[in-house]
């Protein structure tokens, strides 16, 4: 596998992501609202597909728990849509564009996907300060935040992983509390 070969298929990948999740700095609260909550269903999907797939046990267990956070997080935001009675979106659309997107991934070395994370953190962590912006109330805020930190320990969870940084890379995941309430149960 060359190394421009490599690159492609991360910037197939992610251009992927962001064309399934179409984040604007112009959308009101619904929009936004229902594309944060799509971008956690694809990412619960992804990692659910990718963990499925996974052969490493390491790697797997990442990968459950990153499920997991992504589904934690997902449903946060159900007191959001049900008290403005939102529509959540086309939730079959996005599990169908994840498991694309797992196939594309198949093809990558974990480094190699990890190491693509950044920009779609950027973009989602500018989504969810919006969100915390918009609040309409203590509540809404709360649960916006909560996905502000989300986004947050995914990061450190990506630097970690790689090496970039020491520590456990799960550790600010498991930390969070929506997460632990989400293992708990």
């Amino acid at each position: 596998m060359t190394p421009g070969s490599a690159r492609a298929r991360v910037e197939a990948f992610w251009a992927a992501v962001v064309s399934a999740t179409s984040y604007s700095t112009d959308m009101d609260a619904q929009h936004l609202w229902v594309e944060s909550y799509q971008g956690e269903v694809l990412g619960e999907a992804l990692f659910g597909l990718l963990a499925l797939r996974e052969e490493d046990l390491a790697r797997r267990h990442q990968l459950d728990v990153l499920t997991l956070l992504e589904r934690a997080t997902k449903e946060l935001a159900d007191p959001v849509f049900e008290a403005r009675a939102f529509d959540r979106g086309d939730t079959a659309a996005t599990v169908e564009a994840a498991a694309d997107m797992a196939d594309a991934v198949a093809g990558m070395t974990w480094e190699e996907f990890l190491g693509s994370f950044e920009p779609v953190i950027t973009q989602f962590l500018a989504r969810y300060r919006q969100l915390v912006e918009l609040a309409t109330d203590k509540t809404e805020r709360k649960i916006a935040e909560a996905y502000v930190a989300h986004e947050e320990a995914l990061a450190v969870f990506v630097r970690r992983a790689l090496g970039q940084e020491p520590g456990e890379p799960l550790q600010a995941i498991l930390a969070l509390p929506h997460v632990a309430a989400a293992i708990g149960s």
